[in-house]
């Protein structure tokens, strides 16, 4: 089997229901998958959940494969776009949390120091980034790789990394501005 194409194994997988087949697509991407995964959450057990998530869910929907862009590319897009959801569920569950936990202090109205304040507008203007910025600042910024390792990762050329990244910057400074503005008026 190893042998087949990825659209051979796919096709045998969904007219054959053979299992074989799909157990060879996922040592071909497993490492993909999980890599992608832990650059998302950057923890290994939650990629390790997340990378058996997205094979579970591929079990389902493998059928939505329409062969337009290749198999690997398919599946990256795939990966990030679930990974995506899942970090923003648990955005939305600390957020939550939070609110949750200053309700039950009685609401402390005590000034925040002023880098607390920093931090949370620069939070602010990350989270209403497009997510793929998102995902490439965070890379560079928080996790430290290099722009020919977020290159490869992304499938780009590292000018068409760097460029991405200086706009992703650009656009992260005039929102950070406008927030921290609007923070000040407060």
């Amino acid at each position: 089997m190893a042998h087949l194409t990825d659209q051979e194994l796919i096709s045998h997988y969904l007219n054959n229901d053979n299992h074989r087949s799909f157990e060879q697509l996922y040592h071909r991407y497993h490492r993909m998958v999980y890599q992608h995964c832990l650059l998302m959450c950057r923890d290994t057990d939650e990629a390790d959940d997340l990378t058996q998530d997205v094979f579970i869910r591929l079990t389902r929907n493998l059928g939505s494969y329409k062969g337009e862009a290749r198999f690997g590319t398919w599946l990256h897009r795939v990966t990030h776009n679930y990974c995506i959801d899942q970090l923003r569920k648990q955005q939305n569950l600390r957020i939550q949390h939070e609110q949750y936990s200053v309700a039950l202090s009685g609401g402390n109205d005590e000034p925040e120091p002023p880098f607390e304040r920093v931090f949370a507008v620069l939070d602010q203007a990350l989270n209403r980034l497009p997510p793929q910025q998102q995902v490439l600042l965070r890379t560079k910024y928080e996790q430290g790789i290099e722009i020919k390792d977020i290159a490869r990762q992304q499938q780009l050329t590292p000018s068409a990394a760097k460029m991405r990244l200086k706009r992703a910057r650009d656009q992260a400074r005039k929102l950070y501005l406008k927030l921290a503005s609007r923070a000040d008026t407060d």
